[in-house]
């Protein structure tokens, strides 16, 4: 009886050793075909997941969690990106302010960094050109430095000042707030194979997306406006995180505008965010911080969907990007002297 159990494990063996060839070699060539499809792509789920590995790093200082990797160039959701060697997305800045320069720094998320349009359609760079075409009184030229990191929330935002930014010695700080910027310090801290497989990041990817089609993940609109319910820590740290900018750069010497950016589904008919964001302004009115609330220069331009990177991407295109820096240039017209 011996030997026909010795075969019987031999045989099961053999198949299993044939069924993890197979399954090896098909997952091969899906990374292969994967890396090829997503090489120039505009899915925005896989295109976020290239950013994260490409041009992010994670780092110690838990109210960044992660910041860009100097010098590093990526190509995401249909255009280059290149981060400078002061982690921005950006030319390169000297930290000395030249002699008669006006120096703006913009934080904010992937809104301020410019998701899916080229550097010179990006706000920062859009309020550079327009300040530049007619010179400030005072001032022989203008700079508008783009500190937006993607996926970050407003307490890292004012971290990355605190810690990169500020010695640029900026006249003027505009933090782009977001609605989403009142979640918590989210992670980059990704596992071996996520941070270097197509084929995980893919599945994982669709998983999220069929959770939401199964209803087992929370609406946008109901999950952006549960940010701001009072017992929510993220609202609290973004309270305080606006109210330390405020502080900040005040000691600093520099001005601080902050410029409200609506969610862009549902601008043209009753916003759905007025009074999550009415919080935020009432924050800021405390402070004595001013105020943009940008939904009134994009409102009634076309479908919302005009302003959107692509019709499942809704971030700022260079149209919606230049509705922005238009309401940002007449500001800072009207109070720099």
């Amino acid at each position: 009886m011996s030997q026909p159990r010795r075969s019987g494990f031999r045989f099961l063996l053999l198949n299993l050793i044939v069924l993890l060839v197979t399954v090896l070699v098909f997952s091969v060539a899906l990374e292969v075909m994967l890396r090829a499809i997503f090489a120039h792509s505009l899915d925005f789920a896989m295109e976020m997941w290239k950013y994260a590995v490409q041009l992010k790093q994670p780092v110690a200082n838990p109210e960044l969690s992660f910041v860009h990797v100097p010098n590093r160039s990526a190509f995401l959701m249909g255009v280059p990106v290149s981060i400078n060697s002061h982690r921005l997305r950006d030319r390169e800045y000297s930290e000395t302010k030249p002699a008669g320069t006006y120096r703006i720094v913009m934080l904010g998320d992937s809104t301020a960094f410019g998701w899916g349009v080229r550097l010179d359609e990006t706000v920062s760079k859009i309020v550079e050109r327009e300040l530049n075409a007619t010179s400030l009184p005072s001032y022989r030229q203008v700079e508008v430095l783009n500190a937006g990191v993607g996926n970050y929330d407003t307490v890292q935002e004012v971290a990355h000042y605190e810690t990169y930014d500020r010695v640029f010695n900026p006249n003027l700080v505009i933090l782009e707030y977001f609605i989403n910027d009142a979640e918590p310090v989210p992670s980059e801290r990704h596992a071996w194979l996520l941070g270097r497989s197509y084929l995980v990041a893919f599945t994982i990817s669709r998983f999220d997306t069929l959770m939401q089609f199964a209803g087992l993940r929370p609406r946008w609109d109901a999950y952006y406006a549960g940010l701001y319910d009072d017992d929510r820590p993220g609202f609290q740290a973004a309270k305080a995180a606006l109210a330390k900018l405020e502080n900040v750069t005040r000691r600093d010497g520099a001005e601080l505008l902050v410029a409200i950016l609506p969610e862009l589904h549902r601008i043209n008919a009753s916003y759905p965010f007025a009074k999550e964001q009415q919080k935020i302004k009432d924050v800021l009115d405390s402070k004595h911080v001013p105020v943009i609330d940008l939904i009134e220069g994009l409102r009634g331009h076309g479908p919302e969907s005009s302003l959107w990177v692509t019709p499942e991407d809704p971030h700022p295109n260079r149209k919606a990007n230049s509705l922005i820096a238009a309401q940002i240039v007449d500001w800072v017209r009207d109070h720099v002297r």
